[in-house]
């Protein structure tokens, strides 16, 4: 099994030095895989015609991990190494009859087309410097006592035809290596070159024949940088040889051909080696007029400098322009400034990762996020990224615990078949050789969603799902937490924002939710939407609040919408504001001189145990006659401790059929002094009050003396009290003066008495029909 790996290696080895075409195409297998260091790999020995034995190893290991966990990978590699099959064995002989393998004799006199040369590729003939094919001998500085024989040096390759160096000006961005974005209608695949802080180094650099690398980690803009670099060199003309590819020949095509030039030579580590860049080249081609343009990672770089192989000591000699993967705040102002619609989000949203990343990898990594495989092999992976996105969506443009990103997470839906910490591992981990979906925040086990993730998924509308509106409170109320990395303004606006529809639509429920988690006049504000659209729980909130604040009146409807719902603290509270309108008005009655208003205040008044009060105004309804007090009064004086007038009262009330009068009257306690209660009563009936002094009567009565009480029943009628005229009847009537009887029942009936239409045969209620 590992000698079939070895095979396909080999061959996939050979695709790539072979053809740009095959090489990019095994990268872009290797990129979908998200197999991390897979495209490194490929960076490193990409154009290699024989690798080291780390390499080898390294591209069995991982042909095996594809073969278990990729298969359709492994089976994209596959074939592309079968376009390009194991070379055939060599030939038992040739035409000119060498023998394969062994040197070739040469006779120094031997006419066999060979070229005796100076360096490398050139021969004087008639004074002109030329351009030769054929073999090249180097004889200078040699004696020679006899034959000689001469070892060729097979160089493969071709000298660059003329077409193929082109003008610079001619020389697109996709041709030096600058990846598209996702594609925009009308806008062209790579968005216009930002001017970066270190492009004025560059052209220095560029300024004089040497070799220039441009330094940064994979997708920072090397690419574009160099490629515009390039461009400020009027007059030149490019070449860019495939990774691999033998570069000696590049010195003869420029052999007498006087101008300038530039190599580009993207991903330095795959042009170095055995037919790649060394110091002599290099210096050759400085001196023919180019200058060598190249880059490579910074972590490469710096450990091949020190190093002391033919491709490190070049490395060594290179002048370095170097870029950083975030963007300093000029570039980032220049980028805002870009007439491209593209340009606004990446600033917004580009982040640590950088612009360049974010316009190269970011519309694949949400890909990646968002594809059914990735729903299926990392189910609650996806819920934790969809977590971070959404808190970006929500304001939150830092990064948050883990914690919070599972609390969050745990909100869309439960998922067992993956567990939190291998979600996060698989979130976190780099994808591209650039970034996970997840990006590490400053402080230790903070997470924030990659930048171009949250901006694909504000541009892409209505095609990913909103923001649960749970989330949105979740957030708020983690806002609110002690040192909480949350802005809970910036939250509570992107809320304003996303929900407004809703709201304006007459959502209660959001409403109630933005109620919730404000205050002051906002609060308000959101009770009455949420209340004006049904709710009545925000009813009862806002009734609340409103009551609170002394606004009566207008808390009642709300407060009455939620007691009907259901809300038995908001029918309590309506209910005492209702007692305190309704003892306004009563106070306002009572004053203006109705005497059943006066009752009822008093009533009112006697249940907050207001003695002095409920007396003062059951005096008043007393004064103006007002029957339907004798309960009340009885029961004021039982509270003031009077026993000798409660029972006159309770006796009233019980005439006039008040039933609770009758039970009142059988627990009262007798009269301790006669006297002082008819003293009392008395003085009440001299001061012209008409209903004491047919208590007097009633008292003097019950004590026997009914002469006496006769003649105060006959002052309580001329004042006015229908009570009185009943007495009379009943006194008549147990006198066996029964005409006399009826003629005072009747004159009670007419003053409204209901007992005493009881006893002429009428019912209570009926109008008076009984004339004098």
């Amino acid at each position: 099994m590992t000698r079939e790996l070895e095979e396909l290696r080999d061959a996939l080895v050979r695709a790539m030095v072979d053809s740009r075409d095959r090489s990019k195409r095994v990268v872009d297998v290797l990129m979908r895989s998200s197999v991390p260091g897979a495209v490194d790999l490929w960076i490193r020995t990409a154009g290699t015609a024989s690798m080291d034995r780390v390499d080898a190893r390294d591209w069995v290991g991982l042909l095996a991990l594809l073969r278990r966990n990729h298969p359709q990978e492994f089976s994209d590699l596959k074939a592309i190494a079968a376009e390009y099959p194991a070379p055939l064995p060599p030939p038992t002989g040739t035409a000119s009859g060498d023998t394969p393998g062994e040197p070739r004799s040469l006779a120094a006199d031997g006419d066999t087309g060979v070229v005796v040369t100076g360096d490398n590729a050139r021969a004087v003939t008639g004074g002109l410097t030329d351009h030769l094919t054929g073999d090249h001998i180097d004889f200078r500085d040699s004696a020679f006592h006899d034959r000689v024989v001469g070892v060729q040096h097979n160089h493969y390759g071709t000298v660059p035809a003329p077409a193929q160096w082109r003008p610079v000006g001619e020389v697109g961005p996709r041709e030096f290596g600058v990846r598209p974005t996702r594609p925009v209608p009308g806008l062209p695949d790579v968005p216009p070159y930002v001017p970066r802080d270190r492009d004025e180094d560059l052209r220095t650099q560029l300024a004089g024949n040497s070799l220039v690398l441009v330094l940064g980690e994979p997708c920072v803009g090397k690419s574009y940088t160099a490629w515009q670099g390039v461009r400020s060199l009027e007059g030149h003309r490019l070449y860019a040889p495939d990774p691999g590819e033998d570069l000696r020949p590049l010195a003869a095509a420029l052999q007498g051909n006087p101008g300038t030039y530039v190599v580009w030579l993207d991903e330095l580590t795959g042009h170095l080696g055995p037919g790649g860049l060394d110091l002599r080249l290099l210096g050759r081609l400085n001196d023919l007029g180019a200058v060598v343009l190249a880059t490579m990672s910074p972590d490469e770089y710096y450990r091949r400098r020190a190093g002391t192989a033919p491709g490190d000591r070049v490395v060594a000699a290179a002048r370095t322009v170097e870029l950083g993967r975030e963007w300093s705040e000029a570039e980032l102002a220049r980028l805002a400034a870009l007439d491209d619609r593209r340009a606004y989000p990446a600033y917004m949203w580009s982040g640590r990762e950088g612009v360049a990343s974010y316009f190269a990898v970011g519309h694949h990594l949400f890909d990646e996020w968002r594809r059914v495989g990735t729903q299926l092999e990392h189910p609650r992976g996806q819920l934790l990224v969809r977590a971070a996105v959404d808190f970006a969506r929500c304001g939150v443009t830092g990064a948050v615990s883990a914690e919070l990103l599972r609390r969050v997470q745990e909100l869309y839906r439960a998922e067992d078949r993956e567990s939190f910490e291998d979600a996060l591992a698989w979130a976190t981990a780099p994808m591209f050789g650039v970034s996970g979906l997840l990006v590490a925040g400053e402080e230790d086990g903070t997470w924030r969603a990659y930048g171009a993730l949250v901006s694909e998924a504000l541009r892409s509308g209505g095609d990913l799902e909103p923001v649960p509106d749970e989330v949105w409170w979740t957030l708020l109320d983690a806002a609110r937490e002690p040192d909480a990395p949350l802005d809970f303004t910036a939250v509570l606006d992107a809320a304003r924002t996303a929900l407004h529809d809703r709201v304006e639509a007459g959502d209660a429920a959001v409403a109630l939710g933005f109620a919730r988690h404000t205050e002051g006049d906002e609060r308000e504000g959101w009770l009455r939407r949420a209340a004006q659209a049904g709710d009545a729980e925000s009813a009862g909130w806002l009734g609340r609040l409103l009551a609170e604040r002394g606004d009566a009146g207008e808390a009642e409807p709300f407060l009455e919408k939620a007691a009907s719902a259901g809300d038995a603290g908001a029918a309590t509270l309506l209910g005492k504001l209702l007692r305190d309108r309704a003892m306004g008005w009563l106070r306002a009655g009572a004053e203006l001189g109705d005497p059943e208003a006066a009752h009822r205040l008093g009533q009112l008044l006697m249940a907050d145990i207001d003695i002095d009060g409920a007396a003062h105004w059951y005096d008043i309804a007393v004064g103006a006659g007002y029957a339907e007090v004798a309960t009340s009064y009885a029961a004021l004086l039982r509270l003031a401790d009077e026993p000798h007038l409660v029972e006159v009262w309770f006796r009233r009330a019980t005439d006039a059929g008040d039933p609770r009068a009758v039970q009142q009257l059988l627990f009262n306690p007798a009269s301790h002094s006669v006297d002082e209660t008819v003293r009392f009563l008395e003085a009440e009936a001299e001061n012209g009050v008409a209903m004491q002094a047919t208590n007097l009567g009633v008292f003097l009565e019950e004590h026997g003396r009914v002469a006496e009480a006769g003649s105060w029943y006959l002052k309580g009628h001329a004042g006015g009290d229908a009570y009185a005229a009943y007495c009379l009847a009943g006194l008549r009537e147990r006198e066996g003066a029964s005409e006399g009887a009826q003629r005072w029942y009747r004159r009670a009936a007419a003053m409204g008495h209901p007992a005493a239409r009881v006893a002429l045969g009428e019912t209570p209620d009926s109008p008076a029909t009984v004339k004098e």
